[in-house]
């Protein structure tokens, strides 16, 4: 049965480093004894966190241009920007609400969040994931996403699979890699490319076979409170491949850009007359992984003001 324009919603997993009680909860689990695969740099920076309103202007660009949309979910335990909060048809979930075991929150681990998306109450069979920092730059359909059968589209980008790589992982690559190792040693299908920082288009059953084949890995990803070596990206990586080794996914290109804030080159990638502001891209992800420490505050300016021309 084909996809109706009823069928898909979206969610995002959002974080404001500015809440009150996510900070107290925040530097209360920044005290606690550091897991020797949390370590990584990246794994605990604030930079993860940072709200410039990114939420606002990437649920305004989804409106605009997947009207189709049924509801928009946002996976969060801050209080919802007063702009979206009374958006139809937008309901906030609270990751009580979610988790299996309530006892390891409160949690810093996006991929600890992300592994309950398929847990939200009245959520679609299939629906768009979608960090904050994602933006639809152009009008989409649902068969950009979807088959009229309703096959996912998984979106690889131009950069290897880190399986050679020597230097120490980043989480991101660690969570790769544990997701391709599983696939591998289940169907001997070996993944090549990383994905794009795009919207995910996910099938909540698959989510759930996945989980009852891999619940245990899954508890242990649920338990880190900060992004760690171990963990299994369910939303993304592991959903991703896992549908395309049992012919359940279909590889396709999507035109992203993914723009780092700290790259000195972000000015020149967002001005005017990029091809970015000119409907090149489908899609664009605006983020940083590091704490910016140079002119961090007019790196601001520029990408609030940016995201309004774009996006209001």
């Amino acid at each position: 049965m084909g996809l109706t324009l009823l069928d898909i919603d979206a969610v995002y997993t959002w974080v404001n480093h500015l809440d009150p009680r996510w900070r107290e909860e925040y530097a209360a689990a920044c005290r606690l004894p550091v897991d020797a695969g949390s370590s990584h740099e990246t794994a605990n920076t604030l930079a993860r966190f940072r709200n410039r309103d990114e939420l606002v202007y990437s649920v305004r660009s989804l409106r605009k241009h997947a009207p189709w949309i049924r509801n928009i979910f946002v996976l969060t335990n801050c209080d919802l920007p007063l702009e979206i909060a009374m958006e139809p048809r937008l309901r906030k979930i609270s990751h009580e609400s979610v988790f299996p075991d309530r006892a390891v929150l409160p949690s810093f681990n996006s991929r600890a969040i992300e592994s309950n998306l398929h847990r939200i109450p009245e959520l679609s069979e299939h629906f768009l994931y979608l960090n904050d920092d994602v933006f639809l730059c152009k009008n989409v359909e649902p068969t950009d996403f979807f088959s009229s059968d309703g096959t996912p589209y998984i979106f690889p980008s131009r950069h290897d699979m880190p399986y050679e790589k020597v230097e120490p992982l980043s989480p991101f690559e660690h969570g790769a890699l544990n997701a391709c190792r599983l696939i591998i040693e289940e169907t001997g299908f070996r993944p090549q490319k990383r994905l794009h920082h795009a919207p995910f288009p996910l099938v909540r059953s698959v989510l759930e076979e996945i989980e009852s084949k891999y619940r245990e890995i899954l508890d242990k990803t649920r338990e880190h409170k900060f992004r760690h070596e171990d963990d299994l990206p369910l939303a993304t990586s592991m959903h991703a491949y896992y549908s395309v080794a049992h012919s359940r996914g279909l590889l396709r290109d999507i035109r992203c850009r993914y723009i780092d804030i700290g790259d000195p080159l972000c000015i020149f990638l967002i001005h005017p007359f990029s091809p970015l502001r000119r409907g090149h891209y489908t899609t664009c992800c605006i983020n940083e992984v590091t704490d910016i420490k140079i002119f961090s505050g007019l790196r601001d300016k520029i990408v609030q003001r940016f995201l309004r021309k774009m996006f209001s």
